[in-house]
């Protein structure tokens, strides 16, 4: 079971930081204080997604660390904004481990994963995992903007959500436990053993809520101790979920009744 999202848990990461403060801003300009909710129901999971996204490729490639640190978290603006969003993200209307999935790369043919460890030990991601998206408004999904190009093949994977054994990455202690439980042997800062996880469950998704949250905490790692945002990312007790980049499920076994279909198939002239 996942734990429940916390306003303080927003404001102990870089991305979380960053997207709250973007968010107070928000409201100050466009709602009330007083209906700061509302205001954050108003808004589509593809635009806070997008949001997200920005601030974390801030934190890991550009200014964000700095911006994050002149945020005050103590301002009752910051505070309040930062607990409306725990409990946005964590209403089922901001679910994103929704049937159908969606794959882009051509897979005509479904075959059971072969789940294993990166070669370096220093990698966060499993190989040979199957990777899906989840559908937001019409042809976008959380991959989108994570490509360069439209993908020739577009795939959606049907199931039943209540079948799967899925392991949700909504907030921080969310990452710890599955990186405790499932350790890959070494030393220094703690990675996942994919092949430990892939023995524990069908599926890992990482939510918007994890997204922002499974980060090194700055109350444990303090932004001096990296050189830049990414060397932050991937130091402290445990690496954070930088490399995943957005929301997304990776999938270490196929799910029960499922079926596999084509969106899309471009054709070449």
């Amino acid at each position: 079971m996942s734990s429940r999202l916390r306003g303080s848990d927003l404001l102990d990461t870089v991305p979380g930081r960053l997207f709250v403060a973007r968010l107070t801003r928000d409201v100050a300009m466009h709602g009330d204080n007083r209906c700061r909710n509302t205001f954050l129901r108003s808004l589509t999971t593809l635009s806070l997604i997008s949001d997200a996204r920005t601030d974390i490729s801030s934190y890991l490639y550009g200014n964000g660390m700095d911006k994050a640190l002149q945020v005050d978290v103590r301002d009752p603006a910051i505070v309040a904004t930062a607990e409306a969003v725990a409990d946005e993200l964590g209403s089922p209307t901001r679910d994103t481990f929704t049937s159908p999935q969606r794959h882009s790369g051509r897979v005509e043919v479904l075959v059971r994963p072969r789940v294993h460890n990166r070669s370096s030990p220093a990698e966060v991601l499993p190989d040979g995992a199957l990777w899906t998206a989840t559908p937001l408004e019409g042809d976008v999904d959380t991959w989108t903007r994570s490509r360069s190009n439209n993908p020739e093949f577009v795939y959606e994977l049907h199931f039943s959500p209540p079948t799967v054994k899925v392991l949700r990455i909504d907030s921080s202690d969310d990452w710890r436990r599955l990186i405790t439980t499932h350790p890959r042997a070494g030393s220094g800062t703690l990675r996942p053993d994919w092949v430990s996880v892939a023995h524990d469950c069908n599926a890992v998704h990482l939510s918007l809520a994890g997204l922002l949250t499974a980060h090194p905490r700055l109350s444990e790692v303090h932004p001096a101790d990296g050189a830049n945002g990414y060397s932050h990312s991937q130091s402290g007790p445990r690496a954070g979920v930088g490399d995943w980049s957005t929301v997304s499920t990776a999938w270490m076994a196929l799910p029960r009744d499922y079926e596999w279909t084509v969106l899309r198939r471009m054709r070449h002239r």
